[in-house]
């Protein structure tokens, strides 16, 4: 499959999202980082990660983001190749809703504290996390544009947004890219996902296997992917990814992992080429 792009970046069809490795129920540090290696060194070079991916933000902000600085220093490979987004504008508590903090003094603070958190002199893509709904879109996304010019940011992506806030956000910053759930198990974000398509913007897919509580079982919810599986001898979340892959040549999946198995399963469903009656099979069951 052809390698997808996200602003001036090709990277390889499907990421590697971060965030499993840092919230509760994360493996040790040695494990994570053998994650994020097995991920480079068969292919991934597109890994997303935030600040408030963390057990809480009070204690450990930016763990995501120096988990990854780490595994990049001790990996043997191109390091130039690889792609890594980091967010900000949100917060960890150690339980309960995550805030959202979209205020210009704020994200300027986050974003210096992400390039020393990173190691590096300027973030290759930087998203906001959500837009803040105490804050005008204008004044969140206006920072950023300023960010960038200073060179602190290269290019500009959203997050956790609808097709009103991006057509906005388009209007105050040179968007790239946006990172969105979705997944067979859940397709509310259809809109977002054509009106990328419409303007050429990357659509990053986050829970592409519909959230870690239902990834294992996700033929459950979807029961041809099962029968999809069988005919290939592959498993169901690897149709899972495929069936992403086929929806829009805009769209790069990242699912997240813990373990190393999990990621060389997700690889490979960049080599599945679903057939149409596949996917006629997959799409009539929603």
């Amino acid at each position: 499959m052809e390698m997808r792009t996200i602003g001036s970046n090709l990277v390889f069809p499907i990421g590697l999202g971060e965030m499993l490795l840092s919230i509760e129920g994360r493996p040790d540090e040695n494990e994570a980082i053998k994650v994020i290696h097995s991920a480079l060194d068969n292919g991934i070079n597109f890994i997303d990660t935030a600040d408030a991916y963390c057990l809480d933000s009070e204690t450990e902000h930016g763990h995501g983001e120096r988990l990854v600085k780490k595994a990049l220093d001790t990996w043997s490979g191109d390091k130039s190749s690889v792609l890594i987004a980091t967010k900000g504008g949100k917060r960890k508590p150690p339980n309960g809703p995550w805030p959202v903090k979209g205020d210009p003094s704020y994200l300027k603070q986050a974003c210096e504290n992400s390039l020393k958190n990173l190691g590096v002199d300027s973030i290759a893509l930087y998203q906001l996390h959500q837009p803040d709904p105490n804050v005008p879109l204008a004044d969140s996304l206006g920072v950023l544009a300023e960010l960038q010019n200073q060179g602190k940011i290269l290019q500009i992506g959203l997050s956790n947004v609808d097709i009103t806030q991006i057509t906005e956000a388009m209007g105050y910053a040179p968007i790239i890219s946006v990172q969105n759930k979705f997944s067979i198990v859940d397709q509310s974000d259809r809109e977002v996902v054509d009106q990328c398509n419409m303007f050429g913007l990357a659509y990053i897919a986050y829970s592409p296997l519909g959230g870690s509580s239902r990834a294992k079982q996700i033929e459950t919810a979807v029961p041809g992917l099962k029968i999809v599986a069988q005919k290939y001898e592959v498993s169901p979340q690897q149709v899972a990814l495929a069936w992403l892959l086929a929806y829009s040549p805009y769209l790069i999946p990242i699912p997240s992992a813990r373990r190393v198995e999990s990621v060389l399963d997700s690889i490979k469903a960049v080599d599945l080429n679903l057939s149409p009656e596949d996917l006629d099979q997959l799409n009539n069951q929603q």
